[in-house]
């Protein structure tokens, strides 16, 4: 019987994660093959926009922000619409922030509850408030 509700929750899991990558590629995500992305992330793109690599895992608490609405308020000549993009084969951590135009390259980590406010190179740890390249992979 466990076996049977096990597999049931996970079919039940599937089905509700495909209705919710539907959700963001309507709104202009664009996602790749083989990527993960957490049902507990946020990905917002209200005036932005988002492209996701392929072999990506996204967890739980992740907050992508393709725009900045506060920016308007320091510099009204300020564009509040921004590009975020996410290389293939990248972890990002959990409750990480990644704001806008930013670039992380393939093969990157990035590490539990970091601030991603500046592009990432490829094949790195990135760690930290704000984030900071501690090695290469």
């Amino acid at each position: 019987m466990k076996a049977i509700v096990r597999k049931l929750t996970f079919f039940a899991g599937q089905i509700i994660r495909f209705i919710y990558y539907s959700y963001l590629r309507m709104n202009g995500i664009k996602i790749g093959n083989n990527t993960f992305i957490s049902l507990g992330a946020k990905l917002d793109t209200q005036f932005g926009k988002i492209v996701i690599g392929d072999n990506v895992h996204i967890t739980s608490g992740c907050v992508l922000l393709a725009h900045d609405g506060a920016i308007k308020q320091m510099r009204p000549d300020a564009n509040p619409r921004g590009k975020i993009v996410i290389g293939n084969n990248v972890f990002i951590g959990v409750n990480t922030v990644v704001l806008m135009n930013v670039t992380i390259g393939d093969n990157s980590v990035i590490g539990a509850a970091s601030v991603v406010n500046k592009d990432i190179p490829a094949n790195v740890l990135a760690i930290g408030n704000p984030v900071k390249i501690v090695k290469e992979i």
